[in-house]
């Protein structure tokens, strides 16, 4: 319930996702949310530290995460699928386990704990920062297993961002399909995703952006599978569990009315507008729980798993391309 004591961590929350939805519109290739996170590192380590602050920052990456996954939903048109074709789908089907089982199997041997590794590959796999947000709840993490994700994906997918579009120039010498296949399924925002097609041409740009979306649309899917996993493995007298958390199932009926077209464009916007600046606010919340003590001790070598992990993706991705296009 909201009350006093959660006023005080919500509001320091708020500022850092004001300050960084700001800083997001001067430099798009970064986006809000990279900017919340390594803010929010910032804030919680220095201005919001104390103890006074901790339950608006908990209620931030709790309850508002929550709604602004289930809002989230809005933004999904269900027709990308068909508009990539039956070949870009089957890409997206194949890359994204081969990404979360990828990113499990380097992260355990690096000695992370599982559901640092596989936030770490749904984050890769999917839509970065969102995906990660949206599965973190069902796999009950830890505040560190959910930031550090967070940092190194929007990191690394900054970097590729520059970098994917030389490539694509170099293997797929700018073909359009290919290149948009590549930059839609190698990034992991939809903003590093716009900024990296815009680098090649606006067709290119629009075909990632559609490759992009089909793999956005797969997140209710490995949270449902994600739920069912997690929920089987707790034994009860009665046998196995297994619920869909209600934000997921708000999701996926936000998507399917939004694709339906009952709701008119202006109501629309305003939810998918809400929905964004509702997890700027959850990810700054997430950021602030993060302890620099805990960046030094896992940063670098989280980054390596990032680094890793996304030359994989890229390799695979590559090869899925040539096979299939």
């Amino acid at each position: 319930m909201f009350n006093n004591k959660i006023l005080k961590g919500l509001l320091a929350c708020l500022i850092v996702a004001i300050l960084s939805a700001i800083f997001g519109k001067f430099l798009p290739s970064l986006g809000a949310d990279s900017f919340a996170i390594f803010l929010g590192i910032v804030a919680g380590n220095t201005v919001a530290k104390g103890k006074e602050f901790q339950p608006g920052i908990k209620f931030a990456e709790g309850k508002i995460l929550t709604l602004a996954i289930a809002l989230l939903g809005v933004g999904l048109n269900l027709h990308a699928l068909v508009n990539v074709g039956v070949k870009g789908i089957f890409l997206v089907v194949l890359l994204i386990p081969f990404v979360i089982v990828t990113n499990y199997i380097i992260g355990r041997a690096l000695g992370f704990s599982k559901k640092f590794s596989l936030l770490m590959g749904t984050g890769n796999a999917v839509c970065g920062s969102s995906a990660i947000a949206a599965v973190a709840p069902i796999l009950k993490a830890e505040e560190d297993e959910v930031g550090i994700p967070v940092a190194v994906v929007n990191l690394v997918g900054t970097i590729s961002m520059f970098l994917l579009p030389i490539l694509a120039l170099k293997i797929f010498h700018y073909d359009i399909i290919k290149t948009g296949a590549l930059i839609g399924g190698g990034l992991q925002s939809v903003g590093q995703v716009v900024v990296a097609g815009s680098f090649v041409s606006t067709e290119a740009a629009r075909y990632a952006i559609l490759f992009k979306m089909v793999r956005v649309v797969m997140i209710g899917f490995i949270a449902v599978m994600f739920s069912y996993m997690f929920s089987s493995s707790d034994k009860t007298s009665s046998g196995r569990k297994f619920s869909i958390p209600p934000f997921i199932i708000a999701f996926f009926l936000l998507s399917l009315i939004a694709s339906s077209g009952f709701l008119p464009k202006n109501i629309i916007h305003i939810i998918k507008v809400t929905s964004e600046y509702l997890l700027i606010i959850a990810i700054a919340g997430i950021g602030m729980r993060i302890k620099f003590s805990e960046l030094l001790k896992e940063g670098p070598l989280a980054l390596f798993f990032g680094i890793s992990a996304s030359v994989l993706q890229i390799a695979f991705l590559i090869i899925l391309i040539h096979i299939l296009f």
